[in-house]
């Protein structure tokens, strides 16, 4: 009688254990939910290129610009007065406009909502100084209007969709009481079962959240130290991370660190990485190589034994960032002449840096000739940067350029786990790809950044900043840096009359003194930016409105853009004043332009399509024309 009844028991309680299973599964799914909701609450920035075509005002004058700020990247929207910005939107739940305005006197401000055709203002306000707006927005699909009265800087600005909690936690609560009324009940043996395994769960549940918890607070601790495979994901939430291949110094600025023995890579061009050109429009290798560094911190052998007979001062064009340091033209015209040629080019250095350079570097080794190299794209500026850096001791002013960041960024997104599980995911896919394509290239044709997998075309082409044009029996494929290209609006006679310009001046007629001095010669080798080389191409390929259009298009973000007749007319403005100011001083001067528009109309691209470096053939050339002229002077 007794067996039966136990019997009978068992069979009434196995349902209940059931029914505490199920509560103990569905509460651990909510837990879950209420996790994941709270990790998907997502930011939309608001970028100008998504925004509709202006209709009314301004004439779409307003221009995108990303700001470094400290070790982030602000995405900024410079609007000039009246300016009428709208966006497609589509949040089917209430989310939150939050943005920092900056007027640059005064200027009225207005947040509005378009659907349907209606209009309805949310926001309006006269601003003369600096204020943070955060605006509440109704469930919307339509436009979000953004408008000023006024100069305005809109600093970024973005929405905020806040997940629906409150449903999940409730159904949780709601879970947890049943639970607890359950468990609490002692005619049932097995609830102890179950509420033990409960209890197990929950504990393991708890411990393994504490150990990620731990972990994301070590990886955050550490920071700026991690390997760089953990920080690069990072780059697209706009975080700046330091280059540990570079130092601060007193009296350069940044600068190269001294015996690094490491490698460089990189597969997306300054362009590409500063937000002017979309990702994927250029497609090259990643480019890996050897990157080291003397006891002085130049991309020069320790080993090296040889005099010198050439040293070579510059910037980024010399010591050649984005290739193997034995196809630099430093290294190239060593070969050429069989001669000892130093690198003492940084890149970033200027004039001021690059005299600095030759003072306290160069001098000791007495070479027969000293060649610096003059980028047309930014020397003047740079000139003035350093001028600057030794008035104030601080850092060299930056013009701060950053890249675009990610359109939409999930809460998870930001943690460093979901880097660390991002680069170990990248590391794993680059160790199953053959081995021979994780070689690093050896050829010079391999330093091209030239698309092997570009259709072919008889017709010239322009999207979204890339031009592709049929020459020689080839397809070229390239895109300006638009600060560079912008620069060709400044006539000659702005040229002249810029600090810039006057800096430089001394700076080369103290190199020449110094120089002549140790019993040398200086040679100025006057590299000039991409667009001065490409821009005839250009002008012989398109239709004049075409490129007229283009070049707008390339030029949409930066202020007072200049037109086609403008750049053309001014092109070699600053080759032109460079050239007389040598022949003034007996200085010899080599101007590279003429030769590598020869190399451009043959059928070669002598920078890289997605940056604004020389690829190989650029330095290629730059080696063979510096190797004529010293030959020519016996050496």
């Amino acid at each position: 009688m007794r067996a039966d009844v136990a019997l009978g028991s068992d069979r009434v309680e196995a349902p209940s254990a059931w029914v505490g299973w199920l509560l103990a599964a569905g509460q651990c799914l909510l837990g879950v939910t209420l996790a994941w909701q709270w990790l998907c609450v997502s930011t939309y920035r608001l970028y100008l290129d998504e925004r509709r075509a202006p209709e009314i005002s301004a004439l779409g004058r307003a221009r995108q610009r990303f700001a470094v700020k400290g070790d982030r990247v602000e995405p900024q929207i410079l609007a000039t007065e009246d300016e009428r910005l709208s966006f497609p939107v589509d949040f089917p739940r209430p989310s939150e406009l939050r943005l920092r305005a900056v007027p640059s006197s005064q200027a009225t401000i207005e947040i509005a909502i378009v659907q349907q055709g209606a209009r309805r203002r949310l926001y309006r306000r006269t601003l003369s100084d600096t204020a943070d707006i955060t605006q509440s927005l109704p469930p919307i699909t339509g436009l979000l209007e953004v408008v000023n009265q006024g100069d305005l800087l809109w600093a970024d600005p973005r929405v905020v969709q806040e997940a629906s909690l409150t449903p999940t936690l409730l159904g949780l609560l709601g879970l947890l009481a049943l639970t607890g009324l359950r468990v609490g009940r002692p005619r049932f043996p097995r609830a102890a079962w179950a509420r033990t395994a409960l209890l197990g769960g929950i504990t393991a549940g708890i411990a393994g959240g504490l150990c990620l918890v731990a972990l994301e607070v070590g990886l955050r601790v550490v920071g700026h130290r991690l390997p760089a495979w953990i920080s690069a994901p990072r780059r697209n939430l706009g975080e700046v991370h330091a280059d540990p291949r570079w130092q601060d110094s007193v009296r350069y600025g940044a600068r190269l660190a001294k015996h690094l023995d490491t490698f460089c890579e990189w597969q997306q061009g300054d362009i590409v990485r500063m937000g002017f050109l979309p990702p994927g429009l250029v497609r090259h290798p990643t480019y890996r190589f050897p990157f080291v560094t003397d006891a002085e911190g130049f991309r020069n052998s320790e080993s090296e034994s040889t005099g010198t007979a050439v040293a070579a001062l510059g910037d980024s064009f010399t010591d050649g960032l984005t290739l193997p340091v034995e196809l630099t033209w430093p290294a190239r015209l060593g070969r050429l002449l069989g001669a000892g040629v130093r690198n003492y080019g940084t890149a970033g250095f200027g004039p001021g840096q690059e005299l600095l350079v030759l003072k306290e570097h160069v001098r000791a080794r007495r070479p027969r000739w000293v060649v610096v190299g003059f980028f047309a794209g930014n020397d003047l500026l740079d000139a003035e940067r350093f001028e600057s850096f030794g008035r104030g001791g601080g850092p060299v002013p930056s013009p701060g350029l950053g890249w675009k960041l990610k359109e939409v960024i999930a809460r998870f997104d930001r943690l460093y786990l979901t880097s660390l599980y991002e680069g170990a995911a990248g590391l794993l896919d680059d160790r199953k790809r053959n081995p021979a394509d994780r070689r690093p290239s050896q050829g010079p044709e391999d330093y091209s950044g030239e698309d092997p997998t570009a259709p072919p075309t008889s017709r010239p082409g322009f999207d979204r900043g890339l031009f592709t044009v049929p020459v020689a029996g080839r397809v070229l494929q390239f895109a300006f840096l638009p600060p560079y290209l912008n620069s060709l609006k400044l006539s000659r006679q702005q040229l002249q009359a810029s600090p810039g310009w006057e800096l430089t001046r001394r700076s080369y007629q103290e190199m020449q003194r110094l120089v002549r001095a140790d019993g040398g010669e200086l040679i100025v080798l006057f590299i000039p930016s991409k667009a001065q080389v490409y821009l005839p191409l250009l002008e012989a390929s398109f239709p004049r409105a075409e490129l007229q259009a283009a070049l707008r298009l390339c030029l949409r973000d930066q202020p007072q853009p200049p037109g086609l007749e403008v750049v053309m007319r001014n092109r070699l403005a600053l080759n032109d004043l460079m050239r007389e100011f040598c022949a003034e001083e007996d200085i010899r001067f080599l101007d590279l332009t003429p030769e590598l528009e020869t190399r451009l109309r043959a059928g070669h691209n002598v920078y890289f399509p997605d940056d604004s470096h020389w690829n190989a053939a650029g330095h290629q050339t730059a080696a063979a024309m510096l190797a004529r002229l010293l030959r020519a002077e016996s050496l």
